[in-house]
């Protein structure tokens, strides 16, 4: 993943003015946990969600699976 997918994955969002993006983490089985970010930072995000692939947003929240 690269900061011009983060740019347009969390588009919608940055163009709202969020200053803390929310997104959905899901890994298996375990219950999906809702993270927040700073939104100047889409560079910190990237080893964050490294291991994880896009799976789309639901209802405006990015989520991301393993």
């Amino acid at each position: 993943m690269t900061i011009e997918d983060l740019e347009f994955i969390f588009q919608n969002q940055i163009e709202e003015g969020t200053e803390k993006l929310y997104f959905m983490l899901t890994d298996g089985d375990r219950h999906p946990l809702i993270q927040r970010h700073p939104a100047d930072d889409l560079a910190g995000l990237l080893p964050m969600l490294d291991s994880f692939h896009y799976a789309g947003s639901g209802a405006g929240m990015p989520r991301f699976t393993k």
